[in-house]
């Protein structure tokens, strides 16, 4: 990927006081820092500060600054602004009860300057941004910026391929990147997506942006070779088996072994490769299924869990506050039909 020039760098000191090389595309592991970050408002929780540095507000969470016009794709939202210059410092430890999120980035006008342990990142119209709220370095831009921010809990990729952890930031070339390039346009799309929309609908749309953003973090990576080049691909299909028998029972081993002609231990090699392990993956899905059944369907929740293979209610509510935080009732609530009344007006606006 093209590097930025080094006039950019100059340009950058101000706003970040460092001068550092610039470069793009790459993967980044970075880890968290307690500094306060300078341009947060008081009263705001700390994992707010780091969002509102990009631009990344919650939908529904504290004032709207003006310009700007959000829409939500159930637990996604979508948010267009013209966000002002801001020199940001660096981002806290997110608290305990703080969503991990990740933040997808385009920018119409301007740049936005991400400060990152190779360099110092600058996100233009022709770049796709990605950035955790894991992320420590500093957030920032030289001046006004109208940019696209869409806000998704990292537990909603849970169940995605994306190739491995995702980085804390990716800034991505979408004249070298076809899906990053996909992406952008699917997203300037949906600035014309007027009125109503079904809650099947409205998840279908959720979902096929979130294939779209797994799959822009897993055509970026460049660590995975050698000999365990075939773990990768064993690894997909084993997890496509276990989606298609998710509603059969209990998911066991041997079972997933026998089907693909490994060994057990083959089996487990191929999930440990992520980070994963059978029942910890299983459990993703089961709960990610049980979620688009509380958004598209009416059915009760003691048939949705039955359904998705969990003992009863109680059990479904317990893992799936431990991942949403909520339960599946309030989850429901929140996200099915009422959370489409939205605002009556062009994104672009």
């Amino acid at each position: 990927m093209t590097a930025s020039t080094g006039s950019d760098v100059r340009a950058v000191r101000p706003i970040l006081g460092k001068d550092k090389d610039v470069t793009t595309g790459r993967l980044v592991d970075q880890r968290r820092s307690t500094d306060d970050t300078t341009n947060a408002t008081a009263g705001r929780r700390n994992g707010e500060r780091h969002l509102a540095a990009v631009g990344g507000h919650r939908a529904g969470g504290g004032q709207r600054p003006p310009g700007e016009r959000t829409r939500t794709l159930g637990d996604v939202s979508v948010m267009n602004s013209v966000a002002p210059r801001v020199a940001s410092g660096r981002s806290p430890h997110l608290p305990a009860d703080e969503e991990e999120s990740l933040l997808v980035v385009t920018i119409a006008e301007g740049r936005q300057i991400v400060e990152a342990p190779q360099g110092t990142l600058i996100a233009r119209p022709a770049n796709l941004l990605l950035i955790t709220s894991r992320h420590a370095g500093r957030i920032g831009s030289d001046r006004d910026v109208k940019k696209r921010v869409v806000h998704i809990p990292l537990q909603a990729l849970r169940t995605l391929d994306t190739g491995g952890a995702v980085p804390d930031v990716l800034l991505l070339d979408t004249q070298e990147n076809v899906l990053a390039a996909l992406t952008m346009d699917y997203l300037a799309g949906m600035d014309n997506w007027l009125g109503a929309r079904s809650s099947a609908e409205t998840d279908a749309a959720r979902n096929a942006l979130m294939v779209l953003v797994a799959g822009c973090i897993r055509s970026a990576r460049t660590d995975i070779s050698g000999p365990s080049d075939l773990l990768p691909l064993l690894r997909r299909r084993l997890e496509s088996w276990i989606v298609a028998h998710l509603s059969d029972g209990s998911i066991k081993v041997a079972e997933l072994a026998a089907a693909h002609n490994v060994a057990v231990r083959t089996v487990h090699r191929a999930f440990a490769s992520t980070g994963d392990t059978v029942g910890s993956v299983t459990r993703a899905h089961r709960i990610a299924a049980a979620r688009q059944d509380l958004v598209t369907t009416s059915l009760p929740v003691t048939a949705i869990a039955h359904r998705w293979g969990f003992c009863d209610p109680s059990h479904l509510g317990r893992l799936f506050r431990e991942v949403y935080s909520m339960s599946p009732g309030d989850y429901r609530e929140r996200f099915a039909e009422s959370a489409m009344r939205e605002e009556r007006m062009p994104w672009g606006a």
